[in-house]
């Protein structure tokens, strides 16, 4: 009897391959999105920090040169947070397209391998039967055998 072999056997290993690809790119789009979202934390935190510095250097004596650099420093994070939220919002888009194209692979994946189901049942039916055929030829074998010595 011949064993089983699915004549799309490449076609799964590909489209396999073709997801795995696609979840590591999320994975790194997810990464990148991650450290984007520390970046924009810590420069809130920073902005924090300087106005409470800005608020305690008030308090004592302090050049007017080192007061005017604060609103300098504040300005240059919150436009530095202005470009995070925009490649945040590009990063999630990113990742939105990439989640519908994995799901896609998914689909087309789960597609192939329910062939290959189907196509391994049809295979195990009809090697049953041939075994079943096969079953069935010896014991009308012995059973004619038998009968043949009982005439003797």
């Amino acid at each position: 009897m011949k064993s089983y072999h699915f004549r799309l056997t490449p076609v799964l290993k590909l489209r396999k391959i073709r997801e795995e690809t696609c979840r590591t790119e999320l994975g790194k789009l997810v990464a990148e999105l991650n450290r984007i979202e520390d970046q924009l934390n810590y420069d809130r935190n920073e902005i924090l920090k300087y106005y409470a510095f800005y608020e305690g250097t008030l308090q004592r004596e302090v050049a007017a040169s080192k007061i005017q650099s604060f609103p300098m420093m504040i300005r240059g994070k919150e436009r530095n947070i202005e470009l995070l939220i925009n490649a945040k919002d590009r990063q999630e888009k990113l990742i939105q397209e990439k989640k519908s194209e994995l799901a896609i692979l998914k689909g087309e994946l789960k597609v192939i391998e329910k062939l290959k189901e189907k196509d391994f049942e049809e295979y195990r039916k009809t090697s049953m039967k041939e075994l079943d055929l096969k079953i069935e030829e010896q014991t009308q074998l012995w059973l004619n055998g038998e009968s043949a010595e009982e005439e003797l």
